[in-house]
């Protein structure tokens, strides 16, 4: 705690304005004791020198001895002055001194050292046209054994004047004066202080205001906010940290919001290599085979290695059904990767949805006729959906091929749906085997097949499934499968005509 103070603006501004008072004083009080004494000699010279006056005009007046001694009486009743006279006319001597005064001696000796003096040994003063003469000086009397400020001069009719003042009582006038001023100046100084602690607070707090707001600023805290209502510099300063506070949490947001957008483009970034990657993988590895082939039935094309008719015929099917095949799994990987890039955007639209399964239905007749299976679907009655209906005639035909493909001969593959609030579910089922549970997952992936030894009789590439998941996420709807206990459910989910009119 003693650290803080010590290192406060508070103590340090009291500390110094109360050494600048000190030192202001203590030099007033240095400069009054070189000046205090001669001013106050100064002061007492003018005032003997004013009686001296007053002495010269009484004697100048045609006055008797008593009028003279009342009007000498008054002019030492005023001050701190001793006065003799010694009358120039009878030898008379006028004094407020006691007769068995040694200071009568005194003086009488110090007014006997003027007669025979030549007036250019004195100082001239012209008192009202009148000529006077005088001296002023500081003596060490002897017999009293203490110093005296004496004037003694001539007065305009020839008599004699000595005036005298103690220098002991102008010493203790001085000590005096010098001690009240140095009781006051320490008292100054003190209530000086303590009034400059206490103001000092009404500049300090603002900046104290001003250094917490700093601190929350620099941990990234910019709600605080500067209330001084200094019209100064201070309040200059503090509504320049409340700007600065405001164009640091701007300039903050909008980096913040750069970093996001910065590290989303990153991400977004790696993904297209890892799916580039991917499927340049996933690609060459699918095309080996049928591009092997290709070249083998080639070669023994060109090499007539049968010139059985029939052979050829066999041999230019294979490659016509593997060509096909490239072709048909390089267009789905395309239309997958538009899907995936985002390149394709989805067209909402009205549409029946029982109209469209009908229809992929009746295309698929042959192959059902092929495998004697049977496709169930009841659902006769029009139902309205909104999805893009050339992606949901993928997504279904996707699902009802796997089913008449995987249903075994003889099989059954039934098609229905489900209604809930303000969606319906289209469901696939085929009969056959089960899907590994924890595989249910992973047939969304590209070119996953649960089947890892699978013949090429099928030929599937395992894209069609990863369509499926591209078209229902850029619909925002849910999809999956699950197993029954005679086979595998697909499903997928739209939304109902009417909700859309709703909110239309």
């Amino acid at each position: 705690m003693a650290f803080r103070i010590k290192h406060s603006l508070r103590f340090k501004l009291t500390m110094l304005l109360m050494i600048i008072m000190a030192l202001t004083i203590f030099g007033s009080i240095g400069i009054t004791l070189l000046s205090v004494k001669t001013y106050f000699v100064g002061k007492l010279k003018n005032r003997m020198i004013n009686a001296f006056d007053e002495v010269n005009t009484i004697f100048n007046n045609d006055m008797d001895s008593d009028s003279k001694r009342e009007a000498l009486s008054k002019i030492v009743a005023r001050g701190d002055i001793t006065i003799l006279v010694l009358d120039a006319k009878d030898g008379t001597e006028y004094t407020n001194i006691n007769e068995k005064s040694k200071m009568l001696e005194s003086m009488q000796a110090l007014a006997e050292l003027l007669e025979g003096k030549d007036e250019n040994d004195l100082d001239e003063l012209f008192i009202d046209g009148n000529k006077g003469y005088y001296q002023f000086n500081k003596n060490y009397d002897t017999t009293m054994n203490t110093d005296f400020y004496d004037l003694t001069g001539v007065l305009d009719d020839g008599s004699l004047i000595a005036l005298r003042s103690s220098g002991a009582r102008l010493n203790d006038n001085v000590k005096i004066t010098l001690a009240l001023y140095t009781y006051v100046g320490v008292f100054a100084i003190i209530i000086g202080c303590i009034a400059m602690f206490v103001a000092s607070s009404f500049y300090v707090k603002p900046i104290k205001e001003m250094a917490v707001a700093a601190k929350k600023m620099a941990q990234l805290d910019f709600d605080t906010r500067v209330t001084t209502s200094h019209q100064d510099e201070i309040g200059a300063l503090g509504a320049s940290i409340n700007s600065m506070s405001k164009e640091l949490e701007t300039t903050i947001s909008e980096l913040k919001t750069a970093n996001v957008r910065l590290a989303k483009d990153i991400e977004k970034k790696n993904q297209i290599d890892e799916m580039r990657k991917e499927f340049l993988s996933h690609v060459s590895h699918e095309l080996k085979t049928p591009i092997a082939l290709i070249q083998g039935y080639a070669e023994g094309l060109k090499e007539n290695i049968s010139d059985d008719p029939e052979s050829k015929d066999f041999y230019c099917e294979v490659i016509m059904d593997e060509a096909d095949k490239m072709n048909s799994m390089v267009k789905k990987l395309m239309a997958l990767n538009e899907l995936e890039f985002g390149v394709d955007k989805i067209k909402m639209e009205r549409f029946d949805i029982i109209e469209l399964i009908n229809n992929i239905n009746q295309s698929s007749d042959i192959l059902l006729q092929q495998n004697d299976q049977r496709l169930i679907f009841e659902h006769k009655t029009p139902l309205f959906v909104w999805g893009d209906e050339f992606m949901i005639e993928e997504v279904y035909t996707n699902y009802l091929t796997n089913a008449i493909h995987y249903a075994p001969d003889g099989g059954k593959v039934e098609v229905f749906i489900d209604e809930k609030d303000d969606l319906i579910r289209i469901n696939v089922f085929n009969e056959g085997s089960n899907i590994p549970e924890d595989e249910l997952e992973k047939i969304w992936i590209k070119f996953y097949k649960v089947d890892k030894a699978r013949t090429r009789e099928y030929g599937g590439s395992g894209i069609g499934l990863s369509i499926v998941a591209a078209t229902m996420k850029l619909h925002g709807r849910e999809y999956g499968a699950y197993n029954r206990d005679d086979g595998v459910v697909f499903y997928f989910e739209l939304e109902k005509e009417h909700k859309i009119v709703e909110e239309t």
